[in-house]
């Protein structure tokens, strides 16, 4: 379950806060949203990319108002991107810019291997995390779109339920965050790979009529 606590700061970064984090099985980072001073954001992407050398840093720590940290691992930094934007001047803190920090992964598909990445804000997004127009929709609607792009098989619209109902049950589609390394904020990502199991599941259902032509 996502934590939705407010803003974090970044504890060895006490000027940087955050209000979305993801990270994978061990605790590594895989999407961060930040917001900051010009000079903040930049003190601390510097010292991701410095590691394991003097001044860098390889864990940082999440805390939110009532205390609970958070660690989180940065990793390689050379799987990462940025996309910057600056809030209105016109607000409470002054100037101040946003950053996303994510790994490549998330908005490179795979389609060798069939493997994509679904990320969705909940409660209104204010900018779109694929630079496309904003619309209503909600993740399984994103989901079973990336579904049909990355599927080798026509797929048919009737057939949304029952296919996406076996990606959850086979572990086709797999959300971001455990029990251990919860999603952090409104932002959700999803994995979607699909093997030749999805396609042979296919076959089967067409042939013995639960998939309807």
């Amino acid at each position: 379950m996502a934590d939705s606590n407010g803003l974090y700061r970044i504890e060895e970064f006490p000027e940087i806060f955050v209000d979305a984090c993801l990270r994978d099985s061990e605790g590594q980072f895989m999407f961060l949203s930040i917001y900051g001073r010009d000079g903040s954001i930049m003190q601390f992407i510097a010292a991701m990319e410095l590691g394991d050398q003097e001044r860098g840093v390889q864990r940082f720590h999440l805390v939110n108002a009532a205390g609970e940290r958070h660690p989180v691992d940065v990793g390689g930094t050379d799987r990462l991107t940025k996309h910057a934007g600056r809030l209105p001047r016109q607000n409470l803190f002054g100037p101040l810019s946003q950053m996303w920090v994510f790994d490549k992964r998330l908005q490179q598909p795979d389609r060798a291997n069939r493997i994509a990445w679904v990320l969705h804000q909940e409660g209104g997004a204010k900018a779109s995390f694929d630079g496309g127009p904003l619309t209503n929709v909600t993740l399984q609607d994103r989901v079973w779109k990336t579904i049909v792009g990355l599927s080798p098989v026509a797929l048919l619209d009737h057939w949304r339920q029952p296919l996406l109902t076996w990606c959850e049950n086979k572990r086709a589609t797999q959300a971001l965050g455990d029990a251990i390394y919860p999603a952090i904020g409104p932002v959700q990502a999803v994995r979607v790979s699909l093997t030749d199991h999805f396609v042979g599941f296919i076959k089967d259902g067409v042939k013995n009529r639960t998939l309807t032509l």
